[in-house]
Parts: C-alpha cells; sequence; structure tokens
C-alpha cells in the first residue's frame, strides 16, 4: 500500500492560490476618502410580556463629516460635528455626546473597543404619537454610558474578505460567505435626576416606573453568518450574529437597590454595499448591535448604531509610504 503525504508549504500555496482567485488586496496602495458618519446610542423600555407601548428614548446628535486615510496598513478617520439647526434642537432639546471608537480588522478577524457617553434624550410613546412640528418630552438630565469589547472571527480564509465590504483594504472579486463567531464584554450605565417614567407610566411598568438607575454588565458569545454577493465591481454584503447574553444587573427603584443574573440575547446586524474598484471606491455601511435585559415587569432593548457614507481613491505608494506599521517599531538586538 503506497500513501502520498502533501508538503505542508504546498497546502500553504494551494490556499493562497485560492484566495487570490476570490479577494484582491491592495498591498502597494495608500487610501483616502471622504465621509458622512453618525453613531448614536437608544434604548427602549417594555412590558417583560411584550404587550402595551413601548417608551423609546433617543439622544438628538448631529452628523459628523471628516476625512479616512489608510495607510502604512492602519486607517484612521477623523471627524467633526455637522451643526444641528435651531428649529431640530427645539423639536427634540439638546444632546451631549462623547464617542470613541478604536477598530481593527484583519483578514480573519476583527476587534473594536468603544466608549460612548450621551446626556440629554427625547421620548417617543409608540401609544401616544406627538403631533407634527410638536416638541416632544425631553429628558435633559438623563445620562447613559456604554462601554465595549468586540471581537469576531471568520472561518472562511481562503474565499472570503470581510473588510472588503467595510475599510476597502481588499476587493472581494467573487461571491462567497463565512461562518463567524462573535465575542462581546459590556458594561452599560443608565442614570437620571428623576424617576425614569414616573407616575403615568405607573399602571403599565408597576414600581419599574421609578426607576432612577440602571446598570447591567454582560458577556455573550453569539454564531453567525456572513455572506457577499458581487456583482461586477458592485458588492453587498449582510453579517448576523445571535447569541445568548449572561447579564449582571443592578438597579435603583425607589431608592431601594436591587441585584438579578439573567441570560438573554445578544444581537450584531452589519450591512453594507457600494462599489470597489480598482482605484475608486465607495459604499455606505450600517451596523446596530442590541442587547436585551429584563428587570422585574421590564424589559429594557439597549442599541448603538452606526452609520457611515464614504467616496475614496487609491493611489500608489511611493518611498518611505511603502512601509508598514510593523516596519517603524524598534527591532531587538541580536545576542
Amino acid at each position: 500500500m503506497a500513501m502520498m503525504v502533501t508538503p505542508l508549504s504546498m497546502l500553504a500555496q494551494s490556499a493562497d492560490s485560492t484566495r487570490t482567485q476570490y479577494v484582491e488586496t491592495f498591498h502597494d496602495y495608500f487610501f483616502l476618502w471622504p465621509l458622512l458618519k453618525q453613531r448614536s446610542t437608544s434604548f427602549e423600555v417594555r412590558r417583560a410580556d411584550n404587550k402595551g407601548q413601548a417608551l423609546t428614548f433617543r439622544p438628538n446628535n448631529a452628523f459628523t463629516g471628516g476625512l479616512g486615510l489608510y495607510l502604512f496598513e492602519l486607517g484612521v478617520e477623523v471627524t467633526f460635528a455637522i451643526p444641528i439647526d435651531e428649529k431640530k434642537t427645539a423639536l427634540y432639546g439638546t444632546s451631549h455626546a462623547f464617542d470613541l471608537q478604536v477598530n481593527l480588522l484583519t483578514k480573519h478577524w476583527g476587534a473594536d473597543v468603544f466608549y460612548q457617553r450621551y446626556g440629554g434624550f427625547y421620548l417617543t410613546d409608540s401609544d401616544n404619537p406627538v403631533p407634527a412640528n410638536t416638541p416632544y418630552p425631553q429628558r435633559p438630565d438623563l445620562v447613559t454610558e456604554n462601554f465595549g469589547i468586540n471581537g469576531i472571527y471568520f472561518f472562511n480564509k481562503k474565499k472570503f474578505s470581510f473588510r472588503s465590504a467595510y475599510n476597502f483594504a481588499e476587493r472581494q472579486k467573487k461571491s462567497a460567505g463565512s461562518f463567524l463567531l462573535a465575542g462581546t464584554l459590556n458594561s452599560y450605565h443608565l442614570e437620571t435626576d428623576s424617576v425614569l417614567y414616573g407616575k403615568r407610566y405607573q399602571p403599565l411598568f408597576g414600581k419599574d416606573s421609578d426607576t432612577k438607575e440602571f446598570r447591567s454588565t454582560s458577556f455573550s458569545v453569539a454564531p453567525g453568518y456572513s455572506y457577499t454577493l458581487i456583482v461586477g465591481n458592485f458588492f453587498l454584503n449582510g453579517a448576523l450574529s445571535v447569541g445568548p447574553a449572561l447579564y449582571f444587573v443592578e438597579y435603583n427603584v425607589q431608592g431601594v437597590t436591587g441585584q438579578v443574573q439573567k441570560v438573554n440575547s445578544f444581537s450584531d446586524l452589519r450591512v453594507g454595499f457600494g462599489y470597489n474598484g480598482a482605484r475608486f471606491f465607495s459604499g455606505v455601511t450600517f451596523a446596530i448591535q442590541s442587547r436585551n435585559v429584563r428587570m422585574n415587569e421590564v424589559q429594557l432593548t439597549a442599541s448603538s448604531s452606526t452609520f457611515r457614507l464614504l467616496v475614496g481613491y487609491r493611489f500608489r505608494e511611493v518611498g518611505i509610504l511603502k512601509k508598514r506599521a510593523v516596519d517603524f517599531l524598534p527591532h531587538r538586538k541580536q545576542k
């Protein structure tokens, strides 16, 4: 009986060959792109049995505009707030936002760390819509903090490129998809000077209507799938992961603190579409993460979303621009 052994080097070459048929990498280019961006956070409150109206609190935050750069295999975006007109401020109130996010997206995995602090929200009630051109109920005293670390891993290393649709460091040449595994560690804190809902909603939420502070720490693991459809140089990508989340909840109701541990759900949805050519590229991306937490008779859904519109161009690297970020690190001396 004869047995043939394939060298590891040949297997690696085969994998690389397959990937080049599906994915193009732009090693010798740097990218510039102007962009329009909006990051926001909101939360919805309803009865745990999903009956009755939903109360949704949203900030009145502006879009930001700026410039992005991909150089030395690192991507950086700098944006500045676009002023909100006075009429919109009169309707929705004034919000103060601090939003910091750091992203890292490689061929096979991605990670991001974020911190959001928002102050000033307006309220929408599904059963009591506000008439046109009438100011919404406003809560300038309401403050939320959202801090988290997200990670995502893609199993199809040979044919699929997630970053081709989101940071354009690569280009997907043929339609392909990949199973994925997402994980997150998150801390969410909500606090008000007065009660969150008040006596008006006491028949609906019971004693939870007097909530003044809420904090949850969660850990979640969510399997999912992502697929990119290619038509010429146009692409459409969707990625969805859903899984269980373990929550540690602390709350303050009527001056009394309480703690609960719950297993609930976490979801991460991302959509991107646009054009990705050899030099010119453009795209629209939208991502939203949602966490469902139950506290006594109330279910709270906290969401964090990002909208991004960009148009960019790739330039040929010359001189020092051909270096990579690792080339600037000090090398250890040989012993």
